[in-house]
């Protein structure tokens, strides 16, 4: 095949694809795997591809997709996977315009989860065991070794938090995309992305 030839082919730019979905459950089906774990497999990874764990304007957790519903239809289609989530009507905004849809959970809920929490219990552990151990080398050592301790214990602290927000977002997300994913597999009133965001 000659590099002309290449140039003709199509180009897949990344997002969830309709074809490749069916051909995916049906080779499942042929196979003798269950079709709806193929199908909701599908739906998450195409979920998941249209996923922003954290948007640089408000800090939100965004996710997109296709719809035939309208805005308010789509809002309450959603409501019980939201609150099976744990995530209150309050901090859920949904907006649909020209098929497509786009869910932002507010940033305070995205950072409110078990491991953010977590996170905060040991950063606060970390903090209070080397404020002691510095106050203690600044007793009997020296300041300045007080000084590096106290130092290094807020790096581990801070990097403690930072990790357990990361975490805590990741897993919200994806819990996000099962729960969109068990939707469609369901109603099939919501789609994945055709293209990646």
């Amino acid at each position: 095949m000659s590099r002309d030839d290449d140039r003709n082919l199509p180009v897949r730019r990344g997002g969830w694809s309709g074809d490749e979905h069916k051909l995916q459950v049906q080779a499942a089906s042929e196979a003798g795997l269950v079709a709806s774990e193929a199908e909701l497999e599908s739906f998450t990874r195409g979920f998941s591809e249209g996923i922003a764990v954290e948007d640089p304007a408000d800090g939100a957790i965004v996710a997109r997709g296709r719809t035939v519903l309208s805005n308010e239809e789509l809002a309450k289609n959603l409501l019980p996977a939201l609150r099976y989530l744990g995530i209150p009507k309050d901090a859920v905004v949904t907006r649909v315009h020209d098929g497509t849809f786009e869910l932002r959970i507010a940033k305070r809920v995205a950072e409110s989860g078990n491991p953010a929490i977590a996170a905060g219990k040991l950063a606060l552990q970390v903090w209070v065991g080397f404020g002691l151990l510095g106050l203690a080398a600044h007793q009997m050592i020296a300041p300045f070794v007080a000084a590096i301790i106290w130092g290094v214990g807020l790096l581990l602290g801070g990097w403690q938090l930072r990790r357990g927000l990361a975490t805590g977002r990741a897993m919200l997300a994806a819990r996000l995309a099962i729960g969109l994913a068990m939707i469609a597999t369901e109603e099939k009133s919501i789609l994945p992305p055709a293209e990646s965001p």
